[in-house]
C-alpha cells in the first residue's frame, strides 16, 4: 500500500467513529466545545493506534468507544483541576 492510499485508508477507518467519539464526549462533557476537542484528540489517538486499523469493525467501534471515554474523562478531570486552581486563590483571600 502507499503513502497516500494508507493515509487515505486511516482517514476512511476514522470517518467511520467520528461521530461515535463526538457523541460519547459529548455525552460526558455535556459541553460541545469540549467534545469537539476531546473527540479530535480520540481521533488522533487512534490514528496512531496500530491496532485500531487493523481490528475488525465491531472490534474498531470498541476500541473507539474506549478511547473517547479516556480522553473525556481526562478533560473532565483536567476541567475540574482548572477550576480547583481558579477557585483557590479567590477562597484564601476571602479567609
Amino acid at each position: 500500500m502507499t503513502g497516500t492510499s494508507a493515509l487515505t485508508y486511516k482517514i476512511k477507518l476514522l470517518r467511520k467513529v467520528e461521530l461515535l467519539c463526538y457523541q460519547v464526549t459529548h455525552y460526558l462533557l455535556r459541553s460541545e466545545e469540549q467534545a469537539a476537542a476531546a473527540s479530535e484528540e480520540a481521533l488522533t489517538a487512534l490514528f496512531r493506534n496500530p491496532i485500531f486499523l487493523e481490528a475488525s469493525e465491531e472490534e474498531r467501534s470498541a476500541i473507539a468507544r474506549k478511547t473517547a471515554i479516556t480522553v473525556a474523562l481526562q478533560h473532565a478531570a483536567g476541567s475540574s483541576q482548572t477550576r480547583q486552581k481558579e477557585l483557590t486563590p479567590h477562597a484564601a483571600g476571602d479567609m
